[in-house]
């Protein structure tokens, strides 16, 4: 419930970066997002993340702030060059991506029941994404790029959680943290040769923009990210990969429910597909045996 919560709000956070950023630069929109929140984050957590070990801090500052980063930033754009709907629809393939990086790391093979699961929701995902009147665009190249990004947080969120046994909390706030560095860097580099639209004064003329800004803070890299976290603590990756797939459908509803535009019938059909992936992953059979990455309850 956790992960599909995180989901219901991702699925709305394309729309909002998309109608928000429409008159400010996207790169300076997610350094400012990322700020804000790595303060709420050092605010509440402050204790709990003093007790973290450096090795914790490099592999969470480094590898999940690198990973976090390039799923923020190269997402921001893709957005502006296509459709918030093909966006996650290009990112739910990290149903096969996720697999992948899980047996290249860790030789975790998945389980019959997830196998299952992931041939249904790649079957969706190619539904969706079939032949398209426009074809493949640099839009989708950079959404492709953002979802590699998006595998590699959900395994490295795991090793944090199951084998460094960070808490929910530090992993949050390490993702938060390392990418709001890897943005800091870039919006240096994007102010050296955009002073004016750099300057805080820009952002502060556009109350749309802030309202994206506090949107994406309260309810994405707050609301959303400690719920992800949470339910990898329960479930393995390859679930959560699968769980994300039904971030397509929610998008489609909330585009068709907030712009009026209705879905097509490939869409419902895919919404219904994922939806029997997800169940397939998420409802254990009563001969499966328990894996011991399958919950980490402390």
């Amino acid at each position: 419930m956790a992960v599909l919560g995180a989901v219901l709000i991702w699925g709305l956070s394309y729309i909002v970066m998309k109608s928000t950023t429409a008159e400010y630069p996207q790169l300076l929109f997610q350094f400012w997002r990322y700020v804000a929140v790595s303060l709420v984050y050092l605010a509440i957590f402050h204790r709990s993340l003093r007790a973290m070990p450096g090795r914790i801090w490099r592999m969470g500052l480094v590898g999940l702030g690198l990973a976090n980063f390039v799923l923020g930033f190269f997402s921001i754009y893709a957005v502006q060059l296509t459709t918030p709907t093909r966006v996650v629809v290009i990112n739910s393939f990290i149903i096969g991506v996720v697999p992948l990086l899980r047996w290249v790391y860790d030789r975790c093979k998945p389980t019959r029941q997830e196998k299952v699961a992931i041939v249904i929701a790649i079957a969706a995902i190619a539904l969706l994404i079939g032949p398209q009147e426009q074809g493949l665009n640099l839009g989708d190249g950079l959404a492709f790029i953002g979802m590699i990004g998006y595998a590699y947080s959900i395994v490295l969120t795991h090793r944090l959680l199951a084998e460094e046994r960070a808490t929910v909390s530090q992993v949050s706030f390490l993702g938060i943290a390392g990418c709001t560095l890897f943005f800091a860097a870039a919006a240096a580099v994007y102010a050296i040769f955009n002073k004016e639209a750099a300057a805080l004064s820009a952002l502060t003329s556009q109350p749309e923009t802030l309202a994206g800004i506090a949107y994406m803070v309260v309810f994405v890299s707050l609301a959303a990210n400690l719920l992800q976290v949470h339910g990898q603590r329960r479930l393995p990756p390859i679930t959560v990969s699968i769980l994300f797939c039904l971030e397509p459908a929610v998008t489609a509803a909330l585009d068709y429910a907030l712009l009026g535009n209705k879905p097509s019938f490939r869409v419902l059909l895919c919404g219904l597909l994922l939806i029997v992936a997800t169940l397939t992953a998420a409802i254990p059979l009563k001969s499966s045996r328990p894996r011991k990455e399958a919950t980490l309850d402390r």
